[in-house]
């Protein structure tokens, strides 16, 4: 079943009617269903479709030129013996035929051969770019891919007619894989597991939702069970300290001086390790709103839910699993503290939303900015934060996310004001915005009746709203 990639297929497609030469870069990280949706172009098309390796140039060319054989029906063949050779024959064959090439895992190539993207440059501009061939250059390392493939240091910048850089699903997506849940489970679960297809597909929608978790993060044998580990050893040549720094963060430590001592490194070089971590999509950074973004207020997180939940509960608890208590760990380490790990994720989510609707245009301010903001309450003399702020340059949207198993009363809106004025005194027009996992009170139900600036948003809002066809994240 094909699910979530109907506006990147439908890309593909109106590229592909075309009927002329095209190069599309392709990249994102593991797992998030490049391959999925590579498969789903190319099912009924004519297609070369290699997988590279991690191997020499020599034994990646000869597999390479065996599909090229195998597609023409060709037998009892020698591999070509360079890179140009084998598109030139392609091209050659094909003449005014269309056909997809997809050079998978890009990098495995490029590596094991610095001069094919050259040499790759060199064909377009001489001999492909006249033709029909639909290539497609693939890739997981998202660092490579866009300082080698697209920045305007590569040999084939230029060249691309189009890229995509493919993303996990949002959570409006990743909740209609998994029915025979409650709405409340459905968040839990895609904050737990991500918005990786492959992820996702795991869960089994006749098992409840706690056997899903322990099955999938708790046993030996489970699939997510070393799934972070395992990436990073594809991804890093020393994983150790990358992930040193990821659980520094899971802890707690937050600020790079934080993560340093945590991990007993220097600085400059856990900021290192950081901005590769950055790179693959599995941390973030983020300042204060309204800050410069080189404020030294700063703060790191984890923004993969898989690894946020990972490095929370499995890791530290990894000699309790060894012995086969999950279901202690689960009692006593995870059930408790749920509700405190999904403030944070319910955050993202309601950012998502805001996201969502901003772009059809339905809420009062059409924001250009959005972000969380803290600081220090100068009259309570305590750090004090706002989950969400989205700004158009003059008119705001000042937000709550409350993530508890209570209705969210006046109490909370009241304090939201106070907060708002801590961030900023002098504002123009301000909607605020609650969000409540648990519903509202009557008595606040009837204050947004009467006040058109307060917008309240349940549960129910969140999850019947679908993402727009022509959505873009910001």
């Amino acid at each position: 079943m094909f699910v979530g990639r109907e506006k990147e297929l439908e890309e593909l497609n109106r590229l592909y009617k075309q009927d002329r030469f095209q190069l599309f870069i392709l990249y994102g990280r593991r797992r998030v269903g490049k391959t999925t949706l590579l498969n789903e172009f190319c099912r009924s098309r004519d297609s070369i479709f290699y997988a590279a390796e991690q191997t020499n140039d020599k034994m990646n060319l000869e597999k390479f030129s065996a599909e090229v054989f195998r597609f023409y029906g060709e037998e009892h063949v020698s591999g070509f013996s360079n890179w140009e050779k084998a598109f030139l024959y392609i091209n050659e064959r094909q003449r005014d035929r269309q056909l997809v090439v997809v050079l998978d895992e890009f990098p495995y190539l490029a590596d094991s051969n610095p001069a094919l993207m050259s040499v790759l440059q060199h064909l377009i501009d001489h001999r492909l770019k006249d033709g029909k061939l639909f290539l497609i250059l693939c890739g997981s390392y998202m660092g490579f891919m866009e300082k080698e493939v697209l920045s305007s240091k590569s040999p084939l910048f230029g060249r691309r007619t189009a890229q995509l850089h493919m993303k996990p699903f949002l959570y409006t997506t990743g909740i209609r894989m998994l029915p025979g849940f409650s709405g409340g489970e459905k968040l839990m679960l895609y904050s737990i597991y991500g918005g990786t297809p492959l992820y996702l597909r795991q869960i089994d929608n006749e098992t409840g939702f706690e056997d899903n978790i322990r099955k999938d993060f708790l046993t030996p044998t489970g699939y997510l069970y070393e799934e972070p580990m395992l990436l990073m050893r594809q991804e890093v040549q020393k994983p150790g300290m990358y992930c040193a720094v990821i659980e520094a963060i899971a802890g707690g430590a937050v600020r790079s001086a934080e993560i340093a001592a945590r991990t007993g490194e220097e600085t400059a070089k856990c900021l290192k390790y950081i901005s590769v971590l950055r790179e693959l999509g599995i941390l973030y950074r983020e300042v204060p709103f309204g800050e410069k973004e080189n404020s030294r207020k700063a703060q790191y997180g984890i923004c993969d839910p898989m690894f946020r939940f990972w490095y929370r509960y499995v890791s530290p608890n990894k000699t309790l699993l060894e012995t086969g208590a999950e279901r202690l760990v689960w009692t006593k380490r995870i059930a408790p503290d749920l509700s405190h790990y999904m403030g944070t994720a319910f955050e993202m989510i309601c950012r998502e939303y805001l996201l969502l609707k901003n772009s059809r245009g339905e809420l009062p301010v059409l924001f250009t900015k959005i972000g969380r903001w803290w600081g220090t309450d100068p009259e309570k003399r305590k750090e004090t934060e706002i989950d969400l702020i989205a700004e158009d340059g003059e008119d705001y949207l000042i937000c709550e996310c409350k993530w508890r198993n209570e209705l969210t009363d006046r109490r909370v809106y009241e304090e939201l004001k106070q907060k708002a004025d801590v961030f900023r005194k002098r504002r123009h027009d301000t909607w605020y915005v609650l969000f409540s996992k648990s519903g509202f009170s009557s008595g606040l139900i009837q204050e947004a009746r009467n006040d058109p600036r307060l917008l309240l948003v349940t549960l129910e809002e969140l999850l019947v709203l679908s993402a727009p066809p022509d959505y873009e994240e910001m």
